[in-house]
């Protein structure tokens, strides 16, 4: 049995918890909190020393850092479930060139927002940062536009969906926060079909964060 060690609402976790499922694994997933020092533990620093999420726990490996993880799962479990990346080297290739640019370039643009916003008490919000945060995210997410569109024409389901989809369901999420953000108003509409795409499959429903329910 595998452990996935997990915490709500992270992007990095939810990616491995799609990959799970994805995969047709049969896996315990263990729900770890911030208020009760489970990331300090003395067994948790065991497994991840740097006190962060995911980690799974699969026999004798633990791994720790999601993009490892996926890479494991598929080729561990090559032969159950779906594939996580195409079966064609250069496509598997081209795959994980993104995932790369997702995390390198993608990630940092969108915890920029999330430092500026959620990270920071409303009354220290500086307007101006918060705008150049969104506009940069922006920039970033339109070099993805021509994968979005081949997503959607192809149905692709693989590890670059999983990788990317919980950053921006995240960055979407602080329009709650603050309804003037102006993301989702930016944002071109190859990445809207895309992101509808996603939401309305059955996978992505139902491994959605419980407290954003």
């Amino acid at each position: 049995m595998i452990d996935l060690y997990y915490l709500s609402g992270s992007p990095y976790a939810w990616r491995v918890l799609l990959a799970l499922e994805h995969k047709k694994l049969q896996y315990k997933r263990i729900d770890l909190s911030f208020e009760n020092g489970d990331f300090k533990s003395e067994s948790y620093l065991a497994l991840n020393p740097r006190g962060k999420v995911p980690v799974l726990v699969d026999e004798r490996v633990t791994l720790y850092e999601s993009p490892a993880i996926l890479e494991y799962l598929e080729d561990k479990y090559r032969d159950s479930g779906n594939n996580l990346l195409p079966k064609e080297v250069g496509e598997r290739a081209i795959s994980r060139r993104i995932i790369n640019e997702i995390d390198v370039y993608l990630d940092p643009a969108s915890r920029r927002l999330l430092m500026a916003t959620f990270f920071t008490p409303k009354e220290k919000w500086n307007e101006e940062k918060i705008s150049k945060a969104v506009e940069s995210l922006i920039r970033e997410l339109k070099y993805f536009d021509d994968y979005f569109e081949r997503s959607v024409a192809n149905g692709t389901l693989s590890s670059v969906e999983f990788s990317m989809f919980p950053i921006i369901a995240l960055v979407l999420r602080l329009e709650k926060l603050k309804s003037d953000l102006g993301f989702s108003q930016a944002m071109s509409n190859a990445l809207r079909q895309w992101l509808s795409a996603l939401e309305g499959l059955k996978l992505f429903q139902t491994t959605r964060p419980p407290h954003w329910k």
